[in-house]
């Protein structure tokens, strides 16, 4: 998904899992090693993390950026929606500069989720 200087792309991933899958603070450690940082306490986790509208929920949204990384910085936003007893991610990923860039059309994708009420 998009482009940068240099040719430079994001990723955008969306999985489902059953369940938590581990809790907020296991997942935001997770992408924060994705993206060359590391690990911090689990009440710290939550500085990471905001609360946005999303299929009808108020879900959880972790914004994580690494000025260290390659091409001037990394960035990962990531989402997780619950839904039927399923969690739901939904992750953008790249140099900070195309995930900025991207970040908006990100959030208008995140926000138009809407899952079938009878399937």
């Amino acid at each position: 998904v998009g482009s940068g200087e240099g040719g430079s792309r994001s990723d955008v991933t969306v999985s489902s899992f059953p369940g938590e899958v581990g809790g907020l603070a296991a997942n935001v450690n997770r992408w924060r090693g994705q993206i060359g940082l590391k690990p911090v306490p689990e009440g710290e986790t939550g500085q990471s993390v905001r609360r946005i509208e999303a299929a009808g929920l108020t879900v959880s949204m972790v914004d994580l950026k690494n000025p260290e990384g390659p091409a001037g910085g990394t960035r990962l936003i990531a989402v997780i929606v619950p839904h039927d007893g399923m969690s739901w991610f939904f992750k953008i990923s790249g140099p900070e500069s195309v995930v900025s860039k991207e970040e908006a059309g990100f959030l208008r994708f995140i926000q138009s989720i809407k899952f079938d009420p009878h399937g």
